[in-house]
Protein backbone atom coordinates (compact mmCIF):
# COMPACT_ATOMS: atom_id res chain seq x y z
CA UNK A 1 0.00 0.00 0.00
CA UNK A 2 1.43 3.33 -0.93
CA UNK A 3 1.31 6.54 1.60
CA UNK A 4 0.55 8.97 -0.98
CA UNK A 5 -1.52 9.27 -3.95
CA UNK A 6 0.58 9.44 -7.40
CA UNK A 7 0.52 13.65 -8.40
CA UNK A 8 0.64 15.29 -11.53
CA UNK A 9 1.74 18.64 -10.18
CA UNK A 10 -1.39 19.61 -7.79
CA UNK A 11 -3.44 16.99 -8.88
CA UNK A 12 -4.09 13.53 -7.71
CA UNK A 13 -4.05 10.76 -10.43
CA UNK A 14 -6.72 8.89 -11.60
CA UNK A 15 -7.45 6.00 -13.19
CA UNK A 16 -9.23 6.22 -16.45
CA UNK A 17 -10.86 2.58 -16.85
CA UNK A 18 -12.70 0.90 -20.03
CA UNK A 19 -16.24 -0.35 -19.93
CA UNK A 20 -14.96 -3.46 -18.50
CA UNK A 21 -13.46 -1.23 -15.57
CA UNK A 22 -9.87 -2.24 -16.60
CA UNK A 23 -7.13 0.80 -16.13
CA UNK A 24 -5.99 2.43 -19.31
CA UNK A 25 -4.49 5.07 -18.71
CA UNK A 26 -3.41 7.94 -15.28
CA UNK A 27 -4.49 11.29 -15.63
CA UNK A 28 -4.84 14.22 -13.75
CA UNK A 29 -8.80 14.34 -11.51
CA UNK A 30 -9.86 17.40 -13.57
CA UNK A 31 -9.16 16.21 -16.70
CA UNK A 32 -10.86 13.02 -16.27
CA UNK A 33 -13.68 14.75 -14.65
CA UNK A 34 -14.38 17.61 -17.02
CA UNK A 35 -13.55 14.88 -19.93
CA UNK A 36 -16.26 12.69 -18.50
CA UNK A 37 -14.32 9.62 -18.56
CA UNK A 38 -15.08 6.45 -16.38
CA UNK A 39 -12.76 5.95 -13.29
CA UNK A 40 -13.43 4.34 -10.36
CA UNK A 41 -15.15 5.39 -7.05
CA UNK A 42 -15.71 4.37 -3.96
CA UNK A 43 -18.56 5.79 -1.39
CA UNK A 44 -19.69 4.22 2.69
CA UNK A 45 -23.15 4.34 3.38
CA UNK A 46 -23.36 4.18 7.91
CA UNK A 47 -25.85 2.23 9.07
CA UNK A 48 -26.38 1.41 12.58
CA UNK A 49 -29.63 -1.17 13.11
CA UNK A 50 -32.23 0.22 10.83
CA UNK A 51 -30.85 3.85 10.49
CA UNK A 52 -28.58 5.09 7.12
CA UNK A 53 -26.91 8.20 7.65
CA UNK A 54 -26.67 10.76 4.96
CA UNK A 55 -24.53 14.00 4.56
CA UNK A 56 -25.93 17.10 2.87
CA UNK A 57 -24.35 18.02 -0.68
CA UNK A 58 -24.26 20.67 -3.05
CA UNK A 59 -26.64 17.90 -5.09
CA UNK A 60 -29.09 17.00 -1.89
CA UNK A 61 -29.35 14.44 0.42
CA UNK A 62 -25.82 12.22 -0.49
CA UNK A 63 -24.15 8.99 0.89
CA UNK A 64 -22.14 9.97 3.92
CA UNK A 65 -18.89 9.67 1.87
CA UNK A 66 -17.58 9.45 -1.43
CA UNK A 67 -13.90 9.46 -3.18
CA UNK A 68 -11.84 8.80 -6.36
CA UNK A 69 -9.90 6.14 -6.34
CA UNK A 70 -6.10 7.62 -6.70
CA UNK A 71 -4.66 5.43 -9.46
CA UNK A 72 -2.49 2.86 -8.31
CA UNK A 73 -4.83 2.04 -5.21
CA UNK A 74 -7.76 -0.80 -5.24
CA UNK A 75 -10.87 -0.04 -4.15
CA UNK A 76 -10.52 -2.20 -1.10
CA UNK A 77 -7.55 0.38 0.45
CA UNK A 78 -9.67 3.44 -0.67
CA UNK A 79 -12.63 2.33 1.17
CA UNK A 80 -10.37 1.62 3.83
CA UNK A 81 -8.29 5.13 4.01
CA UNK A 82 -12.08 7.05 3.70
CA UNK A 83 -13.31 5.37 6.63
CA UNK A 84 -10.38 5.93 8.64
CA UNK A 85 -10.37 9.39 7.91
CA UNK A 86 -14.01 9.72 8.45
CA UNK A 87 -13.27 7.72 12.35
CA UNK A 88 -15.25 5.02 10.95
CA UNK A 89 -12.32 2.41 11.13
CA UNK A 90 -13.84 0.27 14.14
CA UNK A 91 -17.27 -0.18 11.89
CA UNK A 92 -17.51 -3.06 10.03
CA UNK A 93 -16.84 -2.62 5.98
CA UNK A 94 -18.50 -4.54 3.70
CA UNK A 95 -18.66 -4.00 -0.10
CA UNK A 96 -22.42 -3.64 -1.38
CA UNK A 97 -21.78 -3.59 -5.34
CA UNK A 98 -20.72 -1.36 -8.10
CA UNK A 99 -22.50 0.78 -9.98
CA UNK A 100 -21.69 0.92 -13.82
CA UNK A 101 -20.63 4.43 -15.07
CA UNK A 102 -23.68 6.67 -15.89
CA UNK A 103 -24.56 10.48 -15.68
CA UNK A 104 -25.41 9.83 -12.04
CA UNK A 105 -22.62 8.19 -10.84
CA UNK A 106 -20.70 11.01 -12.59
CA UNK A 107 -18.99 8.20 -15.27
CA UNK A 108 -17.50 6.70 -12.56
CA UNK A 109 -17.64 2.91 -11.44
CA UNK A 110 -19.02 3.36 -8.27
CA UNK A 111 -18.02 0.60 -5.28
CA UNK A 112 -20.73 0.89 -2.68
CA UNK A 113 -19.58 0.38 0.55
CA UNK A 114 -21.40 -0.42 3.68
CA UNK A 115 -20.20 0.56 7.28
CA UNK A 116 -21.97 -0.94 10.47
CA UNK A 117 -21.73 1.15 13.57
CA UNK A 118 -23.08 1.23 16.79
CA UNK A 119 -26.07 3.18 17.27
CA UNK A 120 -24.02 5.45 19.78
CA UNK A 121 -21.85 6.36 17.16
CA UNK A 122 -24.30 7.29 14.43
CA UNK A 123 -26.12 9.85 16.86
CA UNK A 124 -22.74 11.36 17.21
CA UNK A 125 -21.98 11.54 13.75
CA UNK A 126 -25.34 12.96 13.41
CA UNK A 127 -25.03 15.90 15.62
CA UNK A 128 -25.18 18.83 13.13
CA UNK A 129 -28.95 18.44 12.24
CA UNK A 130 -28.51 21.05 8.93
CA UNK A 131 -25.74 18.46 7.52
CA UNK A 132 -27.05 15.35 8.52
CA UNK A 133 -29.81 13.31 8.45
CA UNK A 134 -30.65 9.54 9.64
CA UNK A 135 -33.73 7.45 7.97
CA UNK A 136 -34.38 4.43 8.00
CA UNK A 137 -34.62 2.21 4.83
CA UNK A 138 -38.64 2.62 4.40
CA UNK A 139 -38.18 6.56 5.10
CA UNK A 140 -35.31 6.26 2.55
CA UNK A 141 -37.02 4.81 -0.18
CA UNK A 142 -40.19 6.95 0.36
CA UNK A 143 -38.16 9.98 -0.14
CA UNK A 144 -36.94 8.73 -3.61
CA UNK A 145 -39.82 7.80 -4.76
CA UNK A 146 -41.87 11.59 -3.55
CA UNK A 147 -39.09 13.14 -2.66
CA UNK A 148 -36.32 12.16 -5.31
CA UNK A 149 -34.90 15.78 -6.20
CA UNK A 150 -34.16 16.81 -2.67
CA UNK A 151 -31.12 13.48 -2.79
CA UNK A 152 -28.12 13.59 -4.90
CA UNK A 153 -28.23 11.65 -8.45
CA UNK A 154 -25.95 9.10 -7.34
CA UNK A 155 -27.91 8.27 -4.28
CA UNK A 156 -31.24 8.29 -6.45
CA UNK A 157 -30.17 6.29 -8.58
CA UNK A 158 -28.73 3.50 -5.65
CA UNK A 159 -31.72 3.25 -4.44
CA UNK A 160 -33.98 3.32 -7.27
CA UNK A 161 -32.13 1.92 -10.24
CA UNK A 162 -29.73 -0.20 -9.17
CA UNK A 163 -31.18 -2.30 -6.51
CA UNK A 164 -27.94 -2.11 -4.63
CA UNK A 165 -29.58 -0.89 -1.35
CA UNK A 166 -32.65 -3.15 -1.42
Amino acid sequence: MRNRPLRAGAHALLEVVDARNRPFCHLAAPLVREQRLAHRQVCLLVRAGDGILLARSAEGWDIFAREAVPAGDSVQECAERLARRQELDNGRLRELGVLPPCPATGQAFVSLFSVRVTPSRLRLLAEDAATRLVLDQAELFGLARHGGDLLSPLLRHALLESGLLR
